[in-house]
């Protein structure tokens, strides 16, 4: 199942949408190095993600974060908000981070673990994820997760963000219901 073919079986599901905020968990993060070879060897300034599948280029004056997992993925200075830690304080080795709950509200859909799925997402650079891949865990099954926005005084999921897939076997140490 290619999500962005099958969009209309999420937005005709909003009753199996939950709400959720992230909680507070220690990562790593280091500056991004264009230059650098990451865990992918041969090919500087690339990182791989092994839940997803996904093999992301660095940004200069961007970060690579190293996850509750130890999965890996590049971040701009936009997402930096999200860990604890000031930008001049970041150096070229990674250092462990503190996550900051933010009062961010996200959508979250469980796709069943039997169900192989990918996600188009785009963080300033197009990357194809892959969900519920073969020789990764899931617990019951992955998630999509994208913002949510109020309308009408209550939050609803917003289809027009691309979103990410956020692994089974890791959504609760990442996420809380709203």
């Amino acid at each position: 199942m290619n999500i962005s073919e099958n969009i209309q079986w999420i937005e005709n599901s909003a009753e199996q949408w939950r709400l959720y905020t992230n909680k507070s968990y220690t990562a790593r993060i280091q500056k991004a190095d264009p230059n650098k070879v990451y865990n992918v060897p041969d090919h500087p300034g690339v990182v791989y993600n092994f839940f997803e599948d996904a093999y992301e280029k660095v940004c200069e004056g961007g970060y690579v974060v190293t996850g509750a997992a130890g999965e890996m993925w590049p971040i701009g200075r936009g997402s930096l908000r999200k860990y604890d830690i000031l930008p001049e304080n970041i150096t070229d080795e990674p250092q462990d981070v503190d996550t900051v709950e933010l009062d961010t509200v996200y959508a979250a859909i469980r796709i069943p673990h039997d169900t192989e799925f990918s996600l188009e997402a785009d963080y300033g650079e197009k990357a194809l994820l892959q969900g519920n891949r073969p020789g990764i865990a899931h617990a019951d099954g992955d998630y999509i997760l994208i913002s949510a926005k109020l309308v009408g005084g209550k939050y609803v999921p917003d289809f027009t963000d691309s979103g990410y897939i956020v692994n089974g076997t890791i959504f609760d140490k990442l996420y809380k219901p709203f």
